[in-house]
């Protein structure tokens, strides 16, 4: 603490000409023992009550001047110097009061013992604080006790230790109730008088530390202070320390007995440790030369067999400094973490493995393969994840899936409605790896005047509300990815002719523009009917039906693979799961039968809308088969029968219906081709495909 915290800045002034009324008069309203004496701005002494009183005896008049009762010689001290250097000199000279300056002759204060008091005092005050804090944050527990051997006061570490959450539940307790283990120590602290240090006790099955020290004032022990450190932690990191180093120790003998190379690394792949076999391998003369070092700057050659840390090897053939050699490896974890790599490195007399290597390249060669195919799996896997279902015509209609996207062909996928040509389009763009981006058109939802400006896209002002600069059109959102065209069956065929010219010449020009854009998009053309009968009937050209056919891809109906509709009904319960949580498990197995005997004419879609509506109503765990409402349930096959009965029953139907027709529409035109074409509605090459199909002869009489 410096003088300047302290001292009296607020000091009366008096010059020699005053007088001892006027001194008085100060000293009594400013309560102050002591004045500073100036003449002028020149600091000559100081006066107190007692050099007043003084001369008082001297004099019969107050209204004297105090000059005689100035004392000029003033003990001073600098406004920087500390208090306690200050306390000891005006006790030493036993001096009540002084100057204080800073600077030559430049008086800032006085400063008293009263002074001096108030301000220890306050500074002990808030070392008192400080230590309580300190005491109640410590730690170490403390506990100080009466010489009667009571709790006077402890921390809060302490009422830990002994299992109290207040300090007035044990406040004037012995010692010996709450802690008889330390009772011994005590009584030896107190009688030796003399600190007993780190003394091991047990409590509470944890180690503890004590220390017991007396407390003297005025050279009279007047209690005890105790100190508790708990160890146990610190006692287990030193066990398992200890447990590591022995290991370490069985390790290095280890290492230096294996024949071959070994290496250790940590979880960033630098050595931290090497045996005298793989120093041997590399031309090193101590392992100084590479511990803490990378893997891949001192031997990349293993580095690069070893690439993956967290995964094991068995082993992999690497040739290092003209030695053929094996190197496996082995992850080190500790707590679900990795942590390092132990390398092994076979290279001594290789030369009896000729075979062995031999056969280990051929495996090589073998696993590079496998290794292909499982990632193609992966990827189509992956690609077509959205495509459920393990059925056999599945998992066929997946693998060429898979490959065709490989390809650079346009793919045209058929289908029923509601089989997921959508999903299939999107899993094959995916798996083909375009970097641009899919876009749907549904060539029926769109206005026929609209076609062509949403495929080619338009420039301003090109017809009527068209936007402002312009807008581009599918083909450019397309550049580099894919376009898929469903319902390719409704296109009209002067955007047909259009169409085709881009697949040809890869290049379109907007409407209403000039410039030519060159475009790089994979088409994939969809629907649901059969294109050859639009072909017949003049509704889609050939030349762009065979541009779109290079490769078909069917997907079946749902009633030609009702083996995949328990994996379908786990997909759409987790899917609806997602959106409304109610606990619903799954289907029961008289539910999935019942939906196996159905015919699904809205196939993957319509099994969609009815499980959806199902689990909004089922209040149970499973679904059964009573919410299951299906749009035809008069349609339900026997149990075992198939659906292909009943389609075949259908189609043998309409065929043998029109047969018929043709037939009476062929006698009423007495054999005349044209005319019973033009009954019927159709052409007259459609009427001998026909004719063909059924075997009608063409005489009729």
């Amino acid at each position: 603490m410096k003088i300047r915290n302290i001292m009296t800045t607020n000091f009366i002034k008096l010059s020699p000409e005053s007088t001892i009324k006027e001194a008085l008069e100060y000293f009594l309203k400013r309560k102050h023992d002591i004045a500073c004496v100036f003449a002028g701005p020149v600091f000559i002494g100081i006066i107190t009550k007692h050099s007043i009183y003084r001369l008082l005896l001297e004099t019969t008049s107050i209204e004297s001047s105090i000059d005689r009762a100035i004392k000029k010689e003033v003990v001073s001290f600098d406004i920087n110097e500390s208090v306690y250097k200050a306390k000891d000199i005006l006790v030493e000279h036993q001096i009540a009061h002084s100057i204080i300056t800073d600077g030559p002759g430049n008086v800032a204060g006085i400063l008293s013992r009263s002074d001096i008091v108030t301000g220890l005092l306050a500074e002990t005050d808030h070392l008192s604080k400080r230590l309580h804090i300190l005491m109640k944050n410590l730690s170490s527990g403390v506990i100080a006790l009466d010489l009667n051997k009571r709790v006077m006061s402890m921390n809060e570490s302490s009422l830990h230790l002994i299992g109290e959450k207040h300090l007035h539940h044990v406040t004037g307790t012995p010692i010996s109730y709450l802690l008889p283990e330390l009772q011994f120590f005590i009584d030896k602290a107190i009688a030796e008088q003399a600190p007993i240090e780190m003394q091991r006790i047990m409590l509470a099955e944890k180690t503890i530390i004590c220390s017991v020290m007396p407390i003297k004032e005025w050279q009279q022990i007047t209690g005890v202070l105790i100190v508790l450190e708990n160890i146990t932690k610190i006692e287990r990191i030193s066990s398992e320390l200890e447990s590591t180093k022995k290991i370490e120790r069985v390790l290095d003998s280890a290492l230096e007995l294996a024949y071959d190379g070994v290496i250790l690394t940590d979880s960033k792949a630098k050595i931290t440790k090497v045996n005298q076999g793989f120093l041997n391998l590399y031309g090193f003369t101590s392992d100084a030369e590479v511990i803490g070092k990378p893997l891949s700057l001192i031997a990349p050659e293993i580095s690069a067999a070893s690439q993956d840390q967290t995964e094991d090897s068995g082993g992999v053939y690497v040739k290092i400094r003209r030695h053929k050699a094996i190197v496996m490896k082995k992850g080190i974890n500790q707590d679900g973490r990795h942590i390092g790599l132990i390398i092994k490195v076979i290279f001594q007399q290789l030369e009896v493995w000729k075979d062995i290597f031999s056969h280990m390249d051929r495996l090589e060669h073998e696993v590079s393969y496998y290794r292909e195919e499982l990632n193609r799996l992966s990827n189509k896997n992956e690609s077509f994840s959205q495509l459920v279902g393990k059925s056999v015509i599945m998992e066929k209609l997946k693998d060429d899936a898979y490959i065709a996207s490989k390809g650079f062909s346009n793919i045209f996928i058929s289908g029923e409605s509601g089989t997921g040509k959508e999903l299939l389009a999107h899993g094959i763009h995916h798996a083909s790896g375009r970097t641009g981006n899919f876009i749907k058109v549904n060539c029926a939802a769109i206005p026929e005047n609209l076609l062509e400006s949403e495929f080619f896209g338009y420039e301003d002002g090109a017809f009527t509300g068209a936007k402002k600069g312009g807008k581009p059109g599918k083909f450019e959102l397309a550049d580099g990815g894919t376009l898929f065209l469903d319902e390719i069956g409704e296109m009209p065929l002067p955007l047909q002719a259009k169409l085709l010219r881009v697949l040809q010449e890869k290049e379109f020009e907007r409407v209403g523009g000039i410039k030519t854009f060159k475009t790089d998009v994979r088409i994939l053309a969809a629907t649901n009917q059969n294109l050859r009968d639009l072909l017949v009937r003049g509704q889609f050209r050939e030349d762009l039906y065979y541009r779109l056919n290079v490769i078909h891809l069917e997907l079946p109906p749902l009633r030609k693979r009702t083996e995949d509709i328990s994996d379908l009904c786990r997909h759409f319960i987790k899917k609806f799961q997602s959106y409304s949580p109610k606990g619903i498990i799954g289907v029961t197995t008289r539910a999935i039968d019942k939906l196996q005997r159905y015919d699904w004419p809205g196939n993957v879609r319509e099994l969609e809308n009815v499980l959806e509506r199902a689990y909004h109503f089922c209040n149970e765990n499973w679904i059964d088969e009573y919410p299951i409402l299906l749009e035809r349930p008069g349609e339900l096959r026997a149990a075992g029968q198939t659906s292909n009965s009943n389609t075949y029953s259908y189609k043998k139907q309409l065929q043998e219906s029109e047969k018929a027709t043709i037939t009476k529409a062929l006698s009423t035109a007495n054999g005349n081709k044209t005319k019973a074409a033009a009954l019927l509605g159709v052409s007259r090459s459609n009427l001998y495909q026909k004719m063909k199909k059924y075997n009608i002869r063409a005489s009729f009489t």
